[in-house]
């Protein structure tokens, strides 16, 4: 039997409905500023960021032209201007990476992935990185749950490769000292792979593990602690780039009060190589929430 409501239970109806549009107007209002804001600080330490290299350079370059330089200081010089130029070339592929996700023209290409030489590979280069730049107090770990040396998986070994390099990185720039200790998980019964970047730095805010692939704001840190430049676009690409090899990519607090980095991605068979070549879309915006 269908009950008849009076007149005013369908006024008071309709008076929640006329509210409850007129609060998602205003959300929708809000998320619109909100989303100009972020759009113009990311704007803001792009310019930020790609100056500071830049000047570098053109400064170092300017040196040069000293007649009396020594042969040392003149080393010294070149090897700013070589980092800078490097660092410029990062930031600049980051963001044609960005742009690529955004529209959909991203190319993964599935082939055999040696995971373990690849998990090598990134260690010999942090160590090396390491000790150049003097960051001794830091032990760079690394853990293979798979000791086969020919053990491999089907994924985009180059963008696997990417997106450990952008965690190790974020790991060695927020890290003062301690442990960095980075590796992966085999799930046999779901097929995936779990790979992981953990650190003894001063970890990061449950409540703010969101809002830090999204690449526009930044973290608060306590006072005096010494960080590396960035803008969190390495993050932000890894979300990515994550999401199109099929898995996907989240942080946590670890038993050292510092942050691990886990993402998972299928562990794909020989079989999937067919036609592995592909142009992925990808509808999520990854600035704005």
């Amino acid at each position: 039997m269908i009950q008849t409501q009076t007149y005013e239970e369908l006024l008071e109806y309709a008076m929640k409905l006329e509210r409850k549009i007129s609060q998602l107007e205003q959300e929708k209002e809000g998320n619109e500023k909100l989303s100009e804001q972020l759009k113009a600080t990311f704007l803001s330490d792009i310019s930020h960021e790609i100056r500071t290299p830049m000047n570098a350079i053109l400064g170092f370059s300017n040196l040069l032209n000293d007649r009396e330089l020594t042969c040392d200081k003149r080393e010294e010089y070149l090897d700013h201007i070589d980092q800078s130029s490097t660092k410029l070339m990062q930031i600049i592929e980051v963001m044609i990476d960005i742009s690529l996700i955004e529209t959909g023209r991203l190319v993964i290409r599935k082939e055999e992935c040696m995971i373990n030489q690849l998990m090598k590979d990134l260690y010999n280069f942090f160590n090396v990185e390491k000790h150049r730049k003097g960051r001794n107090n830091i032990a760079l770990l690394v853990n293979m749950d798979n000791r086969d040396e020919n053990f491999k998986i089907i994924t985009d070994q180059f963008r696997l490769h990417q997106v450990m390099g952008n965690l190790l990185n974020n790991a060695f720039k927020y890290t003062d000292k301690g442990i960095i200790e980075f590796g992966y998980q085999l799930d046999n019964k779901q097929d995936r792979v779990t790979f992981y970047v953990s650190d003894s730095s001063h970890g990061i805010l449950r409540e703010q593990s969101r809002i830090i692939f999204e690449g526009l704001e930044k973290i608060d840190l306590p006072e005096n602690t010494k960080l590396d430049g960035g803008v969190g676009m390495g993050l932000t690409l890894s979300k990515g780039i994550v999401r199109l090899l099929g898995g996907k990519i989240w942080v946590e607090s670890n038993a050292f009060n510092g942050s691990t980095f886990n993402f998972t991605i299928p562990c794909a068979t020989a079989r999937e190589l067919e036609g592995s070549t592909s142009i992925h879309p990808y509808t999520d915006k990854l600035f704005i929430a």
